[in-house]
């Protein structure tokens, strides 16, 4: 794949802004069809310090013609073409990096996440959008994964070990950064390729032919090499990168195996010691230690079974896990109900499936309960992770009306997708039986599994089927289980969940047996037969 950056001179003076652009345009009409990647820098339209007031009257007479040209540059070279400039929106201007693909047509924007404070207060672009919850953007264009920096968003580590952890293939950086030495550049964008595992292509604004700041557009490998730069060489810069989609391999540790550098970080990251609300985020299933009690459809003996209040409340008790039910209503909605109809836990009727999210949203999921609860509507799958993320594993049920039917692919990727979304990835795993274990090892296979008990006729070889689907829990229950069956899954390296014990007797019997997870509809009594179990067993 042969990638350009175009680096355009700095207008230092805004009388010579017009001239920049048309440089720009000229750059982009001498484009040819042995580019597969084109990049402008930041503010194309806009390539100087404009006086307050005047920065948006500039962009609105400029962008017109700098659009036509990166989309004639897309159809006449058959290239992806990345402009970065001020875009017009519904909702304002906006520091915009806009993707067209080779017909030409525009099929993604990222917006700038991290403005710096000129920006709103003396040039009147739009941050009103940075306020809520935006994962990194990621637009996928003819098979490639874009992921975006522009400028400030360059100095925010966190931001951009987030953007690696969605795995782009080539990161686009388009940048003024007009004040940064052009060593630090070099080391930055070094750096943000090594971590992201992508490869970077940077364009940026010539400052002069002796400055040292600024310029620097750049071709940076997974690696870290830098494989083309620019230095303050204004025009286009061209590097073949060979396939796009080439990651970085490293050793796992001295003399481990080859692996990805981006798996290499990301295996040991211990978020819950360190980030922003870092005592609310819980390490994830693969860390969280053994035993557990997970709370099955919430607390949901003082609070109605999957609902919000339910599983707040054993998360704010120290719940390692909460388990809840997930159906499709009719309009493809991920919703929170445990039985296939309506009637047992609100005030509605009929099948979940033939309602859309519109119609259930309309019903009482707290009244049958208790009165005290009424109101509560029914919960969608967003809305647990949007509450609770990384704050418990979550075991997911997903549900299926038939055993025999083929589950729906598009349903689980759809929910294996917002685990993505939300960064929940590593805290949850689907509980399920054959049809849709199925569904999930073709559509999510990183997705861990849990074999649900399944048929009559098959609930003692539970462990044996948790083999078959590749599971790395089972999930057994009442009377199907002993300890040979306890003791076989654990020679596999299968976890033990216990479905369900509300008993104290019963729950230390089975945590001496060995169940790794009791769920349990009556979380603290249980979390203290657990604690009790742990005092012991370290006490020796």
């Amino acid at each position: 794949m042969k990638v350009c950056a175009i680096q355009l001179p700095y207008a230092h003076d805004p009388r010579d802004a017009e001239s920049s652009v048309n440089f720009l345009i000229r750059e982009l009409d001498s484009c040819d069809e042995s580019l597969d990647l084109i990049l402008t820098p930041e503010y194309s339209n806009t390539p100087s310090e404009f006086p307050a007031g005047e920065n948006l009257s500039f962009a609105e007479a400029h962008t017109a013609r700098l659009v036509e040209a990166a989309r004639n540059a897309a159809k006449r070279c058959k290239a992806i073409v990345a402009l970065s400039f001020c875009a017009p929106t519904p909702h304002g201007w906006r520091n915009t990096t806009r993707v067209f693909d080779s017909a030409g047509e525009a099929v993604g924007d990222y917006y700038k996440q991290h403005l710096v404070l000129s920006e709103p207060a003396v040039h009147g672009v739009d941050n009103s959008y940075t306020r809520s919850f935006r994962q990194p953007e990621i637009i996928e264009v003819e098979g490639i994964r874009f992921g975006f920096v522009i400028c400030y968003d360059a100095y925010f580590e966190e931001y951009i070990e987030y953007l690696g952890y969605r795995r782009p293939d080539i990161v686009l950086v388009s940048a003024f950064q007009r004040g940064e030495p052009c060593e630090n550049l070099r080391l930055m964008n070094r750096a943000l390729a090594y971590h992201t595992g992508a490869f970077v292509l940077r364009a940026g604004v010539g400052m002069g032919e002796n400055a040292n700041v600024g310029g620097t557009s750049l071709v940076v490998a997974p690696s870290g090499e830098i494989l083309a730069d620019a230095g303050e060489k204004n025009g286009k810069l061209v590097c073949d990168i060979g396939d796009p989609k080439q990651k970085y391999m490293r050793s796992n540790s001295f003399g481990g195996k080859m692996i990805l550098n981006r798996d290499f970080i990301e295996q040991g990251r211990t978020p819950w010691s360190y980030r922003v609300g870092g005592s609310c985020v819980k390490p994830g299933d693969a860390e969280m230690p053994y035993p557990r009690v997970c709370a099955h459809r919430g607390f949901n003996t003082i609070a109605p079974e999957n609902s919000l209040p339910a599983w707040g409340a054993a998360i704010s008790l120290g719940a390692e896990e909460i388990e809840f039910d997930l159906w499709e209503t009719a309009d493809g909605v991920p919703v929170s109900i445990h039985d296939e109809t309506l009637d047992r836990v609100s005030n509605g009727h009929g099948k979940v499936r033939e309602k859309t999210l519109a119609e259930l949203e309309q019903l009482d999921f707290g009244s049958v309960r208790d009165p005290h609860f009424a109101g509560l509507k029914i919960v969608k799958f967003e809305d647990i992770l949007r509450a609770f993320p990384r704050q418990a594993v979550m075991n997911i049920h997903i549900k299926s009306p038939s055993s025999k039917e083929r589950f729906s692919r598009p349903f689980v990727k759809k929910i294996a997708d917002m685990l993505i979304e939300y960064d929940c990835a590593s805290h949850a795993y689907f509980m399920t039986g054959p049809s849709v274990l199925e569904a999930a090892l073709e559509v999510a296979p990183w997705v861990p599994r849990c074999m649900a008990s399944g048929p009559f006729e098959q609930k003692m070889f539970i462990v044996e089927r948790a083999v078959e689907w590749q599971c790395r829990k089972v999930q057994m229950f009442t009377p199907y289980y002993n300890q040979s069956m306890i003791d076989r899954a654990h020679d596999l390296g299968i976890r033990c969940n216990f479905f369900y014990s509300d008993r104290p007797e019963e729950a230390r019997e089975l945590l001496k047996m060995g169940v790794d997870t009791l769920l349990t509809n009556d979380y603290w009594n249980i979390a203290q037969v657990k604690a009790q179990f742990v005092r012991d067993r370290d006490r020796f």
